[in-house]
């Protein structure tokens, strides 16, 4: 697998550092406060006590505690990177921290970095606030009386996602941390602070996101110091990917299927049973229904599910890891094939004769040197391919291709890294509808206000009189924050064939005959 997080998302986010703000998305309990930062600061700093050397590279061990279930973590700290790895059955789990990019990866061992990630996982809820932050990034949000009298700081590491701390005005101590997947904030509680050298840190934690199957408790058994090396902490380069049984004769495989206007459904075996999934390049891994899963007796544990045998046509995938969760979208739905499909193979999706083939790599580099063919590079470590587009003279590195999506939808990080041409753009109608409106996503809503934008030049074209949707305030609960520069769905997809090489991190495209 071609991931290199750490190196790949310092260049992926050098010029959106400069223009990041503020997230939208606040807890709602939050009210102004009169205390001054370095007060506060100073205040969890006697609590937590003196940093201590011996400390800094460690072996932890936890127990996490869901139902009736508990299941042995290990937990690795070298410095400021981390990795834990939680085993599920006979499936192992990771997650961590590496050079300040959050990172996960499944039981197929595919990682992707959490940056863009909306999804969120059950398994994968570590708190920032136990492991080394820098307290430089935080800021004094205000004050709250939720869990008790509060100061509340928020951290907002350059490459993660906002970290609301609140520090108890009796203890100075961290006594719960607030962040947020999609539309659901995710609540820790810490409890039982004890010394650890000169420091003091929680040995239990509770984990809610407001789900009572997805609660977690979780206890520290043990913290062993010791030297760790860098592989210690190293984000998983073993992975399984759908193989083909049989390579086809010509290295290229239609997968059975059909098209549903735009939207992309496969048909697949699920363990020896026939289901319908979307075909998603928006999704970060592949996604199963969650009563699907239980009428199969695949019993989904913190939201996630092995099944024995996933086939789509000539590929298949055994023991398959999948994140099972309700897939409430308005029709039958059985799962979604996302991230983790695409490695091992090329998938090439032809709008224009409603067709999806994968193809081996070696009758992809034919495709790849087609002179008629234009190749993109295509970053894809942080769970979908992110390329390079342009409006008029205003360019992007994080243009999200989304073949679950329908339109094009401009999203704040560009706004604010093009102000004045953004504003420039005159107010459009969205063909009838109401402006702004609600697009809902499976993760959660964006509020779009309709603008007629310049010219949108994405690989080999460039598309005139466009009607785009431009992200605006929304006091939404479930209203998601995501950067991205733009999410390009199939209104401009349509027009191309596709070649998405994500082992590689490159995309053909070329222009159909679709008018």
């Amino acid at each position: 697998m071609r991931i290199a997080l750490p190196i790949a998302l310092a260049v992926a986010c050098a010029a959106l550092l400069g223009g990041r703000a503020s997230a939208a998305w606040q807890p709602p309990d939050l009210r102004p406060t009169n205390a001054r930062l370095a007060d506060v600061i100073a205040a969890y700093r006697a609590a937590a006590g003196a940093p201590d050397a011996r400390y800094a590279q460690r072996r932890e061990r936890w127990t996490y505690t869901n139902g009736a279930h508990k299941l042995a973590v290990r937990v690795n700290v070298r410095g400021d990177d981390f990795r834990a790895t939680v085993p599920l059955g006979g499936a192992e789990y990771a997650g961590g921290r590496s050079e300040g990019v959050r990172w996960r990866a499944d039981a197929n061992g595919i990682s992707h970095a959490t940056l863009s990630e909306n999804q969120g996982d059950a398994i994968d809820r570590l708190p920032q606030s136990v492991f080394p932050f820098a307290v430089g990034d935080c800021v004094l949000a205000g004050e709250s009386a939720r869990f008790g009298p509060a100061w509340v700081l928020v951290d907002r590491a350059p490459r993660d996602k906002p970290h609301w701390f609140y520090v108890d005005k009796a203890t100075g101590a961290i006594a719960h941390e607030i962040t947020r997947e999609g539309r659901h904030p995710i609540v820790t509680s810490f409890d039982r602070f004890e010394p650890l050298g000169t420091m003091r840190r929680a040995r239990h934690w509770h984990v809610s996101d407001g789900v009572a199957e997805n609660d977690l408790d979780v206890t520290v058994d043990a913290v062993e110091p010791q030297a760790l090396g860098e592989v210690d902490v190293a984000i998983p380069q073993t992975q399984r990917t759908f193989g083909f049984a049989s390579p086809p004769p010509n290295g290229v495989a239609l997968l059975p299927g059909h098209f549903q206007g735009r939207t992309i459904f496969l048909d697949v075996g699920i363990a020896g049973r026939r289901g319908s999934f979307v075909l998603d390049t928006g999704t970060a891994g592949i996604f199963l229904d969650r009563g699907l899963a239980q009428q199969r007796g695949w019993n989904p544990v913190l939201e996630h599910a092995t099944v024995p045998r996933l086939t789509v046509g000539p590929l298949a995938l055994a023991d398959a890891s999948t994140l099972a969760i309700p897939l409430e979208i308005g029709y039958r739905l059985d799962g979604i094939l996302g991230y983790d499909f695409f490695f091992g193979h090329v998938i090439h999706i032809d709008y224009e004769h409603e067709r999806v083939e994968a193809l081996t790599p070696a009758a992809a580099e034919r495709v790849f040197a087609d002179r008629r063919n234009t190749v993109m590079p295509a970053y894809v470590d942080e769970g979908l391919p992110l390329v390079s587009a342009a409006f008029g003279n205003a360019a992007g590195e994080r243009f999200a291709l989304d073949s679950g999506s329908p339109h094009l939808f401009v999203l704040t990080p560009f706004e604010r890294a093009h102000p004045k041409e953004v504003a420039s753009w005159s107010p459009a109608s969205f063909g009838g509808l109401r402006s702004p409106m609600d697009a809902d996503y499976l993760e959660g809503a964006i509020r779009v206000q309709a603008r007629m934008a310049p010219p949108f030049v994405l690989g080999p074209q460039r598309f005139v009189g466009l009607r785009v949707g431009v992200e605006e305030p929304s006091d939404r609960p479930d209203a998601i924050d995501v950067d991205l520069d733009a999410i390009v769905g199939t209104d401009q997809m349509k027009y191309f064939d596709w070649w998405f090489d994500y082992d590689d991190g490159r995309i053909a495209v070329r222009r159909n005959g679709l008018r």
